[in-house]
């Protein structure tokens, strides 16, 4: 049977411009119709490799840091600085979570490394999938939008920033170029942690949200979530790095340099490299991101997608009408994975909690609980 996607509240409504969806809480539509980034939008400005180059001021025989998850931003982001600087001047960095981290992913950055010639030192962290479960059970039991990136992404935001500067350091590296991209800030995030402080204080929001999850205090796993949000790469309001690892260290940001042009870098890699995807283009080296996608879409009706669609169509990169088609077709996959997320609690050794999974699904009013269901057959 096919199941259809459930309509989101205001069907397809939201901003004139970008298409940025009504359902989501923090928007402030204008008289125009125009959401608050397309009426605070400017374009930014991009500095091009010559700048690069004067910006790092390399000193002879120093070698720069290089962060690479596999995607295509962070490969193609490795290739021009390759061709910027040499392969002897790059030190590629990648942080592998055994369970977690998509095997199509670091075979793209060990293929990518290769034909480059670049060195690569991949840190890796045993003990993030058994946290991960752990974290993903709790939540199961007492879903929470804001509670989605805390407890499922405990250790990684600190792995891919001070983990990988301090192995850098070792070498006696100081100066690292990360390709997060300006297209793929969604400020919504932080936003939920915020509305939960009287004072909008991010860390106070998340003080009162772990007061919610008693269970979440076993080993270490508090300070490891405290420590992530301290350790946060960007600021989603600002835009500006936030490293805390040191004075001596430098963050370039690539995307400072050269324009995010989700096709065209895609085609590039592909053709030099031979990069391969999963069912993600982006943010696809992480199994834990399709999970994620549930949560948001289930809970609040939309995903970070809505948000890089809206940033595409305002850097004239998508029309509105094809941002739309690209949404509706992801929201309609995110309603229909009963059976996925069903799957996964199989292959992960967590049917236990398939009750908690159905909970999720029969009260949301985005998520499908399809009726052949194991579950409704028994009702």
């Amino acid at each position: 049977m096919q199941i259809q996607s459930k309509l989101k509240p205001g069907g397809s409504s939201g901003c004139s411009v970008c298409g940025l969806t009504a359902a989501y809480q923090f928007n402030e539509i204008g008289k125009t119709g125009e959401c608050k980034y397309c009426r605070g939008f400017e374009r930014r400005s991009f500095k091009g490799g010559e700048k690069l180059l004067e910006d790092l001021a390399l000193q002879p025989g120093e070698k720069i840091g290089v962060t690479v998850s596999g995607g295509k931003d962070s490969i193609y982001m490795l290739g021009v600085l390759q061709e910027l600087l040499g392969a002897d001047l790059i030190l590629a960095l990648s942080f592998y979570r055994p369970g977690l981290t998509s095997e199509t992913a670091m075979d793209n950055i060990r293929k990518t490394a290769g034909i480059l010639g670049t060195e690569l030192l991949t840190v890796t962290d045993r003990e993030a999938y058994a946290r991960f479960r752990r974290n993903f059970e709790i939540l199961l039991e007492n879903p929470n939008a804001a509670a989605v990136r805390v407890l499922l992404c405990a250790g990684c935001r600190y792995g891919v920033t001070a983990r990988l500067y301090a192995e850098g350091q070792k070498r006696n590296i100081r100066k690292y170029f990360s390709a997060a991209s300006y297209l793929e800030l969604a400020p919504f995030k932080e936003e939920l942690l915020e509305a939960l402080s009287p004072r909008g204080d991010s860390a106070d929001g998340l003080e009162r949200l772990i007061a919610e999850y008693p269970a979440l205090n076993y080993d270490d796993n508090l300070a490891i979530i405290r420590r992530d949000h301290h350790y946060k790469y960007k600021n989603n309001q600002t835009m500006r790095g936030h490293l805390h690892v040191g004075p001596d260290i430098q963050l370039f940001d690539f995307d400072d340099y050269f324009e995010n042009n989700p096709e065209q870098i895609e085609k590039t890699v592909i053709q030099k490299y031979g990069w391969q995807k999963t069912n993600r283009s982006w943010h696809f080296d992480c199994i834990i991101e399709d999970i994620k996608d549930v949560f948001y879409y289930g809970l609040l009706g939309y995903t970070e997608m809505d948000f890089k669609t809206a940033a595409m169509v305002r850097y004239g990169l998508l029309t509105a009408e094809r941002a739309h088609e690209i949404i509706a077709a992801f929201d309609r996959k995110i309603a229909n994975s009963y059976g996925q997320m069903a799957e996964f609690l199989k292959q992960h050794q967590l049917t236990h909690r398939m009750p908690q999974l159905d909970m999720l699904y029969k009260n949301s009013p985005y998520l499908v609980f399809p009726a052949d269901s194991a579950a409704a057959r028994q009702q």
